[in-house]
């Protein structure tokens, strides 16, 4: 496989990479780190191509079960195998199981998102999804030599309507805690106001909660009923609690409707068992949603929700991305980039005041 690698020089990234005769060649790409990865992932397949290696016939359901089997189990945290493991079998091994793996090209992909977007209706994200799956089952099918490039690079797919996605406004948030069940109240305000993910809800313990440093500590997360590290490495974090949850909690861990489990989970179910996704959902939200006359939305929303209000808010995008535990600003950006404009026009309408009506911008000296 054709070797290369991007590093940054000021505020640009260069790509290099090794061609079809041996020569190290380089080029500046752009400022961002994604797009060189993506042009030297282009140079590397085309440098494979023109070396014409000799591959393996495997049909791509071989490769693929083995790759299930064999790489899986070890290389990923068990909700994203288990998502991996469903868009193989029910959609990328129905669809390329007769093709081998060395004769699948960028065309047959295309072919593939026309067919789950146009004919399934699957939606965008999803198809990216599995498109990114499929992206790295070849990576590991290129180092077995069943392939000699991954076509999922030749091919670009967005996820749209990112725009598009649901929160609450703060008076509906707090209209949302004021209707909530009394034992279900203190769960969804830290959802609310801290922006975990529902397995990071889950996995909370009461000594996770530091009243001392006023702060939430996110050091595990729930699937599937069983305690993992955090999605990634950047989800490990410290959240700053707000006063009006800190009060709520210190109620809440020593109120008699919450159930007292051996480890102390914070917010164990009636069983005292951590709450999934689904529970926090119909048993939480939903009732919450209903009483105080609100539209229906997911959990996962009132992650959101809380991204949004600190975007109003001013705060800088790294103190959001910290709170979220993104791994990268740029993930922040992606996702909310479009709260970010809307909440930048009175700062285009303070520019507008100083060049043309003479308003003199705070700060400046005389």
């Amino acid at each position: 496989m054709a070797r290369g690698y991007v590093t940054r020089r000021g505020k640009m990234w260069y790509a290099f990479w090794v061609d079809s005769e041996g020569n190290t060649r380089s080029k500046s790409v752009s400022t961002q780190e994604s797009e060189a990865r993506l042009f030297l992932e282009r140079r590397k397949m085309e440098v494979d191509l023109a070396r014409k290696h000799d591959c393996e016939a495997v049909l791509f359901e071989q490769a693929a079960e083995e790759y299930i089997a064999r790489v899986l189990p070890t290389a990923y945290k068990r909700s994203t195998m288990t998502n991996m493991t469903s868009d193989l079998k029910a959609h990328l091994i129905p669809f390329f199981k007769d093709a081998y793996v060395c004769e699948i090209s960028a065309r047959d992909l295309d072919s593939y998102i026309a067919e789950r977007i146009i004919d399934d209706r699957a939606s965008s994200g999803k198809t990216v999804r599995e498109i990114n799956t499929f992206r790295q089952f070849m990576n590991t099918a290129v180092t077995w030599g069943y392939a000699s490039y991954n076509p999922g690079y030749l091919v670009k797919l967005k996820a749209r309507n990112v725009s598009s996605i649901s929160f609450l406004r703060p008076v509906e948030l707090k209209s949302l805690f004021e209707h909530a069940h009394p034992a279900w109240r203190p769960y969804l305000m830290t959802a609310g106001l801290t922006g975990m993910r529902c397995g990071e809800l889950a996995g909370l313990f009461e000594r996770d909660v530091d009243f001392a440093e006023h702060k939430i500590r996110v050091r595990r997360s729930v699937f599937a009923g069983k305690y993992d590290t955090p999605k990634t490495a950047a989800a490990i974090r410290d959240i700053d609690m707000p006063p009006s949850l800190e009060s709520e909690l210190r109620a809440w861990i020593c109120s008699p409707l919450r159930l007292k489990t051996q480890t102390g989970i914070l917010f164990p179910t009636r069983y005292g068992n951590p709450p999934t996704s689904y529970v926090g959902n119909k048993t939480a939200l939903q009732p919450a949603l209903e009483a105080a006359g609100l539209p229906k939305i997911r959990l996962h929303d009132l992650r959101h929700t809380y991204a949004s209000i600190l975007i109003a808010n001013r705060e800088s995008l790294k103190y959001i991305q910290r709170m979220l535990g993104h791994e990268s600003v740029n993930t922040t950006v992606d996702t909310y980039g479009h709260l970010i404009y809307e909440s930048n026009m009175p700062a285009a309408r303070r520019l507008d005041e100083a060049v043309f009506f003479g308003k003199k911008p705070t700060g400046l000296n005389e």
